[in-house]
């Protein structure tokens, strides 16, 4: 949900199945092995498990994505950790409850899944809504938290959650893939509009096609997962997060979105009318937040100028080498 999508076009809300599709393609041993793990009672979510030697490092991914967005991300840091990436529940192959989607809730989740794989505490790399889990971690339960990367995730979703509160969910700047007539064609539009290709298998997770003519039919997620993440979003102090912290940002925030907003006459006038109120106030926060995020004594807070919201498609070989070297600077004597 992010500025660098917005001249794409407005996401129309569509129906969604009501529970999970049966996983893609077979996943080869050599790239992760797919489990299931019951993160509390009654809901399981979907690991990967990339191997690798040394200490945990865990991806969250961000709000529309499953843990397959990292399948080559994940490939580079198996020389130097044990490599794990999660599927949040409401999307994918991970369960679909009613209910959940708050960070409080998606943080727990998390905390389940270490609990469920033997891990007493690991390095955490999350994606956009994934940093306000990451924050929650740090701030609740810091001695589960080796170390933490941001990867475009600093932005104040709580704040986005109050501004909308008691209105209307507006339409969401996604990509438009409606009538695409193939996986191919989904997936040249997603590498137009994000600036690189997705892994394959994320194609296959996040998206349903037609079994018989192969068009694509909609997102494999929840039908409320998206709306609820959004309204769920809580409002965290990133500056109590003490690090070590690497955060890597494309240096746009949801400024762009509310601009976009005031000016999309499809929306009702009072709405717009407010959401020209609320721009001047954060746009002033985010500067603020940016210019506290780069003093903070724990923190490494990077801006890749033109990156966009996943950096990693558009900048894989200086994320990479930002994390590496992050990690080797923090790692235990």
């Amino acid at each position: 949900m992010r500025t660098n999508l917005v001249g794409a076009a407005f996401l129309l809300w569509m129906g969604c199945d009501s529970s999970p599709l049966p996983p893609g393609p077979d996943d080869t041993p050599s790239l992760h092995q797919v489990t299931r793990v019951e993160a509390i009672r009654g809901v399981e979510l979907e690991v990967l498990d990339y191997g690798g030697k040394g200490p945990a490092l865990m991806f969250l991914a961000g709000m529309g994505s499953t843990a397959h967005i990292f399948d080559e991300l994940a490939l580079e840091f198996r020389d130097t950790h044990h490599v794990y990436a999660l599927t949040r529940r409401g999307y994918g192959a991970s369960d679909w409850p009613d209910t959940g989607y708050d960070t409080a809730t998606l943080a727990m989740d998390v905390l389940g899944t270490l609990d469920t794989l033997g891990l007493s505490k690991a390095s955490f790399a999350g994606h956009s809504l994934a940093g306000d889990e990451l924050t929650w971690l740090a701030l609740h339960h810091p001695e589960r938290v080796e170390a933490l990367v941001y990867l475009d995730a600093t932005d104040s979703r709580g704040e986005i959650a109050a501004f909308l509160e008691g209105e209307q969910l507006p339409p969401l700047p996604f990509s438009v893939l409606d009538g695409l007539p193939s996986r191919q064609a989904v997936a040249e539009r997603l590498a137009q509009d994000l600036g690189g290709g997705l892994p394959a298998h994320e194609v296959e997770q996040a998206y349903v096609f037609d079994a018989a003519t192969g068009a694509y039919l909609r997102e494999r997620r929840h039908p409320g997962a998206t709306e609820q993440s959004v309204r769920g979003a809580a409002i965290m102090d990133l500056g109590r997060v003490q690090g070590p912290v690497l955060s890597l940002s494309d240096g746009q925030g949801f400024a762009g979105w509310v601009e976009a907003l005031v000016a999309a006459e499809s929306l009702p006038l009072e709405f717009r009318e407010k959401a020209r109120d609320f721009l001047p106030d954060i746009q002033q926060h985010e500067t603020a937040l940016e210019d506290s995020l780069r003093r903070h004594p724990g923190w490494r807070h990077l801006q890749l100028e033109g990156a966009g919201h996943y950096i990693w498609l558009t900048n894989r070989a200086e994320v990479v080498t930002r994390m590496r070297d992050f990690f080797a600077a923090t790692a235990a004597p």
